[in-house]
């Protein structure tokens, strides 16, 4: 997959979560609603906090039998804890770069400097192999905004993605990037961190959570992606699971937010693996995560 470009906007407050008592969206229709996710959890306080270093042991021991390089970072929506290994270490972020894309974009759409109905023609500087179709529609095909960024996430459309990228402009998101709190960012290179990836998804809830229809237009968008190997492969059918994929030579990348009663993030990012192996890995990691958290250390296998 190619790259798209990159950021993201507003700031992240977890605890906004208890907060909210009236939204209704067409995500709620599919999932459990925020708020009662919210419900059922408790505010922070209320949350029993789990030591998480057994699952972080575990997850060290279980990487470390396969090829490559892996990154984790976890984050707890509620009761902010955290851990992660490698979380900090720079990742090709293939088309997880896609997130801050988005998120910046509907910073865009909500401050109406952009304007989502708007077209924009398929160029020739557009085009780009790997995944959607775009490509293979004649250049001058118009396509709105509204539609390129559904595209860029559920099909993971490069040209999609690289139409947004000419219209946002490359200083300007890659800048904006930073200003969220994005550190493995640089001007030339489609890199990230797990942890950043983290952090762009915990703005992709904290978007949904504040901006109304808007943000649940986002969100619903990385509920239906098509790419569905990695993070929510092993995961009960019941859990809705909202996320974004990256794939490179010999590079498996997921980010996502996982619903349960007490809703977190997982970012898994990799380099130099067994391709045979990267998706199974990234769903058992993501499995061995989803058990201890939500039944305790017994579970997690």
């Amino acid at each position: 997959m190619i790259l798209a470009a990159l950021v993201v906007g507003g700031s992240w407050v977890y605890n906004h979560v208890v907060s909210k008592t009236d939204k209704t969206s067409t995500v709620a229709s599919q999932s459990q609603s925020y708020e009662e996710t919210a419900a059922s959890a408790g505010n922070s306080n209320n949350v029993k906090k789990l030591d998480l270093n057994p699952i972080k042991s575990e997850l060290q021991n279980y990487i470390s039998g396969f090829t490559g390089k892996y990154g984790i970072y976890y984050y707890n929506l509620i009761s902010g804890e955290e851990f992660g290994i490698n979380e900090d270490t720079q990742f090709d972020a293939a088309s997880t770069t896609k997130v801050p894309l988005n998120l910046y974009l509907y910073q865009k759409i909500k401050s109406g400097d952009v304007n989502e109905d708007d077209k924009l023609a398929y160029t020739r500087e557009d085009d780009a192999t790997g995944t959607g179709d775009i490509q293979y529609q004649k250049f001058g095909t118009e396509y709105s905004v509204k539609e390129l960024s559904k595209l860029s996430i559920t099909a993971s459309d490069n040209v999609a993605a690289n139409m947004l990228f000419r219209l946002l402009g490359r200083d300007n998101v890659k800048d904006y990037m930073r200003q969220v709190g994005g550190k493995v960012v640089d001007d030339e290179d489609n890199i990230s961190s797990p942890k950043d990836l983290g952090l762009y998804m915990k703005l992709v809830y904290d978007f949904y959570l504040n901006e109304g229809s808007l943000g649940e237009e986002l969100m619903d968008n990385f509920l239906k992606t098509e790419f569905n190997d990695r993070i929510p492969a092993l995961l009960p059918d019941t859990v809705k699971v909202a996320h974004k994929i990256g794939t490179q030579i010999r590079v498996f990348n997921d980010v996502a937010i996982i619903f349960t009663d007490t809703p977190y993030v997982l970012a898994v990012m990799s380099d130099q693996i067994d391709e045979d192996q990267g998706a199974n890995v990234i769903a058992a990691i993501s499995k061995k995560i989803y058990d201890f958290t939500t039944s305790g250390p017994k579970n997690s296998k």
